[in-house]
């Protein structure tokens, strides 16, 4: 098909720098809100057992403090499963998370823990405790816990989400703290006397800063996407026409013709044993262990010095590699790769990223299929054959799929091409790729 079928999502440099800001701003707010979550649930944990402690005993002060720790674990898996959103395809409400599962089946472990602590320091022993507890319609089980240690151990579980809610309200509204400030009493004192204290820090801190002067960018272009979406002829187009964009060098233990998720990038062969040093010290920015020719394993890695030293040497370091290479590569801590590789100099990696797709998952299946029956797999006859194909395409639809979610879900992409047409896409490649170049970057 013929037209401008290579569509881009092109960023401008200045958008690129606000979104990059903002999400940088957002993880920050959302690192502080689980931060802050924890305190709040503790500082809940230990006021509430004692005020507990103080009007109803020990009992309900040891229920309290059981129900705050259910709701601390509550909180510590929401945060996890928060955390994996865009990475697996899962979000923290589907059906069938186990994260999810485990979280709705805390008030249940919650009851356990109470009914093991009550048979525990029961006065008339295990037995005793167990001959008690018996079936009531309506109360359902009598004695398997005292009515004050259940009412308290509800109230702390409720209290630690609630908390992270309340916060997050007042932190929305400013006026909020205008209201809890204008209390008359100690208490709106208190609140008053908080806020000039932080804007005396803020000021202090603002007089001390020094002007940051900014690093110098080493451009990593990585381009990626379905397998069969057409990326890599882009890649060799590219790489024709600007000399600049160079592959870097991969590592293996033996002779292979391709590796996982990697492009044309020269590989050179080590030993085992300089291998496992690399993988050791946390040099390799990617490592797989996959199949040679012969069914044997083989170590394949990409050393991080590799990229440093290409850009360096080129000018860009391009990376044809599929989703889940891109996504080591991107949390990959390149940091402490540079303090190692590159100490003393004021630089730091710029990583530019287009991802190369097609209009359905059913184009990239069809593709697939055909590079499959082209290259021998599938083509020989018979049901089984049929078989084999089909479920090796089911494989490559789900990790399609897969792999489009966390594309879209991650924010890690400034460009977006959809291949419908490799001349206008290869046109698009090469414009989006002179953002490499671009001075804000």
């Amino acid at each position: 098909g013929g037209g401008a079928a290579a569509r881009g999502g092109a960023l401008n440099p200045a958008t690129k720098l606000k979104a990059s800001a903002r999400r940088a701003q957002r993880m920050a707010e959302y690192e502080d809100i689980k931060r802050q979550g924890l305190i709040d649930a503790a500082v809940l944990g230990v006021g509430g057992a004692a005020l507990a402690f103080a009007n109803s005993g020990a009992a309900a002060a040891t229920g309290f403090l059981l129900g705050a720790a259910a709701g601390v674990f509550y909180l510590v898996l929401l945060h996890r499963d928060v955390d994996r959103v865009g990475y697996d395809g899962g979000t923290p409400l589907d059906t069938f998370n186990p994260l999810r599962i485990v979280r709705l089946l805390a008030p249940l472990g919650l009851m356990a823990m109470l009914g093991l602590q009550t048979a525990s320091t029961f006065e008339g022993g295990f037995d005793q405790w167990l001959a008690g507890v018996h079936w009531v319609p309506g109360p359902n089980f009598v004695g398997f816990v005292d009515r004050p240690t259940v009412y308290a151990a509800l109230v702390g579980y409720v209290l630690v989400p609630l908390a992270m809610q309340v916060r997050g309200i007042v932190g929305a509204l400013p006026e909020a703290k205008d209201v809890i400030q204008a209390i008359p009493g100690s208490f709106g004192v208190a609140a008053k006397m908080t806020k000039e204290a932080q804007q005396k820090e803020a000021l202090k801190q603002a007089a001390t800063l020094k002007p940051v002067r900014k690093a110098k960018a080493l451009p990593v272009f990585i381009v990626s996407g379905p397998r069969g979406t057409g990326k890599s002829t882009l890649i060799q187009r590219l790489k024709e026409a600007d000399p600049r964009f160079r592959e870097p060098d991969w590592v293996v233990t033996r002779d292979i013709e391709q590796g996982p998720g990697a492009g044309s990038g020269r590989r050179i062969v080590v030993s085992e044993g300089d291998y496992k040093a690399l993988k050791k010290t946390k040099s390799l920015a990617v490592s797989y262990r996959p199949y040679g020719e012969e069914g044997e394993q083989v170590d394949f890695g990409l050393p991080a010095a590799s990229v440093i030293a290409t850009v360096k040497e080129a000018g860009v370091c391009l990376l044809d590699v599929d989703p889940p290479t891109a996504r080591q590569l991107l949390e990959y801590r390149w940091d402490r790769a540079l303090e190692a590789l590159a100490p003393g100099e004021d630089v730091e990696l710029a990583f530019v990223c287009v991802w190369v797709s097609v209009n359905s998952i059913d184009t990239v299946v069809e593709r697939n299929r055909a590079q499959l029956q082209m290259n021998g797999t599938g083509a020989a006859a018979g049901a089984e054959a049929d078989d084999a194909l089909e479920k090796q395409l089911a494989s490559i639809r789900r990790q399609a799929t897969a792999d489009m979610e966390w594309a879209l879900t991650s924010g890690r992409f400034d460009f977006t091409i959809v291949n419908e047409d490799v001349d206008a896409a290869s046109a698009e490649l090469q414009k989006d790729a002179q953002y490499c170049f671009d001075e804000n970057l």
